[in-house]
């Protein structure tokens, strides 16, 4: 196994990283020489496409070629993106996304990026996870394991930490907010709780200037927001200029933007008070967040950590300072930290594998310097880095109750620490019960916010439903059936269900709805593979 690459797969912009001969994390420029790329894809024809700086620039001309933010529509089949007759799908996009990285990559380093370690936010459920894996397995690419963005950062982070801290990970994307309360310690992570929301994040503090551009426009020349919102051009060319305001007001007082011959003056104090909503959601979930991690014993943090582009407006730092003064913040590498996390992580994997194979030699991969994780070289082998997270959704069986009326009622609840392994007690309803049929949903509530934690219907998701068949013969009701249930590290889910009288188990699939099918991936693998890049 050659280098294990990191890719910080972003809503706005996305990283990729190795971990050099010298234990260092370091990411690789594309080929215009950033560290970062647009995770934004230009379909030029049915034939061509192109990612990045190009295709972003493409929004002022072709917006109904350009597919962005497409992060925010992983683990949905309610939205592909259509251009030139054809249909391309969430994963399919960040695919194109995923091969620019790898391909940019593979000419600056002269060799093949196969190995990869892919991030996700930690708010994302089961469905989206699988659609990061799928993305990667899409792009050619080996995709060793997907790891949460907040723990990515704290591994990064960890690397220069001293001792034991507790911290916080506020982490605002392009269009995904986390905030997560993680202890770093050599070689180990533990994370006590997490929150967010990935349909938050700097495009939306974009869209807030985008309207007021509109707003002030209008009330100069008459026009309606209507001829301005409802032409893709003008609305794509407005999209462009607002990100570049936001930019400028992170690094002085007052900007102005040039739109249709007009000029619309905004200053940095009126573009906080015009976003001061957005940001006091962050603050509002990190409240929550930091209320569910008190629950663990887990009430003071050391340190909080910005990760994330558009954690460089300063509006963060300062409402951050107001609502935790004694605390110190850290601006952590806001681009680059989680690519250079899972990097590092990435390279803990195929270290300790070497060693446990066999085939470790001290001094290999290093001139005396810091392995990942583990010990230097010289004092034997890399020790594995664990990880020790938490689930951010809550899972829920149906059973019928005493008045043989079905609900759902959560088992698993948000913040559980994994790996887990839950076995769960059943009973059958009815003598003489042939089959047992078992349903497993995902949801967001948490643990006693309803009573006995019944969840509506329509607030699940369903993940997983089988049969357990056929029972023994003439089992009388009320005999035991065991659901078991198994999360690793990940956050990925396998269940198996066991007759506790005749012994007979079932394994059940967990076949998520909103996610490719084998034949949708291998259709989308033909997809890509007939599609050329254009540089």
């Amino acid at each position: 196994m050659g280098k294990i690459f990191g890719i910080d797969l972003g809503t706005t912009y996305s990283c990729i990283a190795y971990v050099d001969e010298y234990g260092k994390p370091v990411t690789v420029p594309n080929q215009e020489n950033s560290p970062v790329t647009p995770s934004v894809v230009f379909f030029e024809n049915a034939e061509n496409f192109s990612v990045g700086q190009v295709a972003k620039e493409a929004l002022g001309s072709d917006p109904e070629l350009v597919c962005s933010a497409v992060k925010r529509q992983m683990g949905t089949r309610d939205f592909s993106f259509s251009a030139n007759g054809q249909e391309y799908q969430p994963e399919t996009v960040s695919a194109l996304i995923l091969k620019k990285l790898a391909n940019d990559a593979s000419l600056v380093l002269g060799e093949e990026v196969r190995d990869v370690v892919i991030t996700c936010p930690a708010y994302f459920g089961l469905d989206a996870r699988e659609a990061t894996k799928k993305a990667g397995e899409i792009a050619g690419l080996n995709v060793l394991a997907i790891l949460q963005e907040p723990t990515a950062a704290a591994i990064s982070y960890g690397m220069k930490a001293e001792g034991e801290q507790t911290i916080m990970v506020y982490d605002l994307g392009g269009g995904t907010f986390d905030v997560t309360i993680i202890s770093v310690k050599p070689g180990v992570i533990e994370v006590a709780a997490t929150g967010g929301d990935h349909h938050l994040g700097g495009k939306d503090w974009d869209e807030v200037i985008t309207n007021y551009i509109v707003d002030q426009y209008c009330s100069a020349t008459g026009e309606s927001a209507d001829s301005i919102l409802e032409d893709s051009i003008k609305l794509g060319d407005l999209e462009l200029k607002s990100e570049t305001a936001k930019k400028q007001l992170s690094q002085r007082d007052a900007t102005s933007i040039r739109f249709e011959g007009e000029r619309v003056n905004l200053s940095r104090e009126q573009f906080n008070t015009l976003t001061a909503g957005l940001l006091q959601s962050t603050i509002d979930k990190t409240r929550d967040t930091m209320a569910d991690a008190a629950k663990k014993g887990v009430t003071h943090v050391d340190k909080i950590l910005l990760v994330g582009g558009s954690t460089k407006m300063p509006q963060i730092k300062e409402r951050l300072a107001m609502e935790f003064p004694t605390t110190p913040i850290e601006v952590h590498e806001p681009d680059e930290s989680v690519a250079k996390g899972a990097a590092i992580f990435g390279t803990n994997i195929a270290e300790w594998e070497k060693f446990t194979k066999g085939g470790y030699k001290p001094g290999e991969g290093g001139d005396g310097g810091p392995r990942p994780g583990g010990p230097r070289i010289g004092e034997g082998p890399a020790q594995p880095m664990e990880i020790r997270n938490v689930v951010s959704k809550s899972y829920g069986i149906r059973f019928v109750d005493d008045n043989d009326v079905p609900h759902v009622y959560n088992q698993i609840f948000k913040q559980a620490s994994i790996p887990l392994e839950m076995s769960i007690g059943a009973r059958t309803v009815a003598d003489n019960q042939s089959k047992v049929f078992i349903e497993l949903f995902e949801n967001d509530y948490k643990e006693d916010q309803t009573p006995e934690n019944i969840v509506p219907d329509d607030d699940n998701t369903p993940l997983v439903s089988d049969y357990l068949q056929p029972l023994p013969p003439n089992l009388p009701k009320n005999s035991p059936i065991s659901i078991i249930i198994k999360i690793n590290g990940e956050g990925f889910m396998s269940i198996d269900a066991k007759d506790d009288t005749g012994g007979r188990t079932v394994h059940m699939e967990v076949q998520l709805q909103h996610v490719m099918t084998e034949e949708m991936l291998n259709e989308a693998i033909g997809q890509v593979q007939g599609m050329r890049m254009r540089d």
